[in-house]
């Protein structure tokens, strides 16, 4: 979605894509009397506010919020925010400047409730991003305030790396959208989309050790039409049916590897491959080393012996 899009209040969450690629700027403590306003700003970073005391109106694009006891309110660089009204009490809250690199990536409800509503969807789309709400009651809002004190106190004392500092405030951003999941309220009633999303995803768990499972036979399966399932899952989840078949069969593999003594031909046939050349292939492509060399590794890190 574009900044414009905001303006229909339709959007509610923000992505950050890569949460290794984040950076925290800087943050504080922001105490106010009454009579305060908040002034108009274009910011090029982004702001992750909590609210500690008080009320505070607030704006996004005109779109109006409020900033309370126990609230994150995200403020995304590249869109406008204002105060809309004088404190009518005092109010605090801390505040938390980032950026990362890429432009802003908007989610409208719908959007953001297909991500959440699957446990597939979610792991597979946020399994190194963060999905933050414009707006969000914490349940249980001391542990964030502390993580807040925690990276206040350190940008203060600073450590002997910098790095600390950006792995706080990641585990903050991890938090916080594992809060999101966990308080997340499906909807009665999918999209056309998402429901056949969460179809195919369900026909690949239970088959995914069928070597002949495709997205023919999983469209067959489903009596759909065979682009259109593939169109939409490639539309959701960013990526094709097969390789989406290809990804969580690795994952099987070099589970299997790690944790059991199957010889390759076993591992291949359990993950759902035709052919062990075929699974020896797709393997090296993927890791740049044999499932061989896998296992070993795997074994000199984490078995020592007398």
């Amino acid at each position: 979605m574009t900044d414009s899009d905001f303006l229909g209040a339709l959007v509610r969450h923000m992505m950050i894509p890569t949460l290794r690629q984040v950076h925290a700027d800087n943050g504080g403590l922001g105490i106010f009397k009454p009579g305060w306003i908040h002034r108009r700003r274009l910011l090029t970073s982004s702001v992750l506010l909590l609210g500690l005391k008080g009320t505070i109106p607030l704006a996004v694009e005109e779109e109006p919020m409020e900033l309370t006891i126990g609230r994150m309110v995200v403020l995304p660089a590249g869109l406008i925010h204002e105060g809309t009204a004088p404190l009518i009490e005092p109010a605090s809250y801390f505040w938390m400047h980032f950026t990362f690199p890429g432009e802003v990536s908007f989610f409208s409800q719908e959007e953001s409730d297909t991500i959440l509503s699957s446990g597939g969807v979610t792991t597979h789309l946020l399994e190194e991003a963060a999905l933050l709400p414009f707006v969000f009651d914490l349940p249980e809002p001391e542990p964030f305030r502390d993580e807040f004190r925690q990276l206040l106190n350190l940008q203060e004392t600073p450590s002997y790396t910098g790095w600390k500092f950006q792995l706080l405030f990641q585990h903050l951003l991890i938090h916080l959208t594992e809060q999101v999941i966990g308080g997340h309220n499906p909807p009665t009633v999918h999209s056309s989309s998402s429901s056949v999303v969460y179809a195919i995803l369900a026909c690949v768990a239970e088959n995914l050790t069928d070597p002949n499972l495709s997205i023919k036979t999983i469209a067959q399966t489903l009596g759909l039409n065979l682009d259109y399932a593939g169109r939409r899952f490639k539309q959701v989840m960013g990526l094709s049916v097969g390789d989406y078949l290809l990804k969580e069969r690795m994952k099987i593999a070099v589970h299997r590897l790690q944790h059991s003594t199957d010889t390759l031909e076993a591992v291949s046939a359990a993950c759902g491959f035709g052919s062990t050349r075929h699974f020896l292939r797709q393997f090296k492509t993927q890791f740049g080393i044999t499932p061989t060399e896998a296992r070993l590794r795997y074994r000199m890190m984490h078995f020592n012996s007398l």
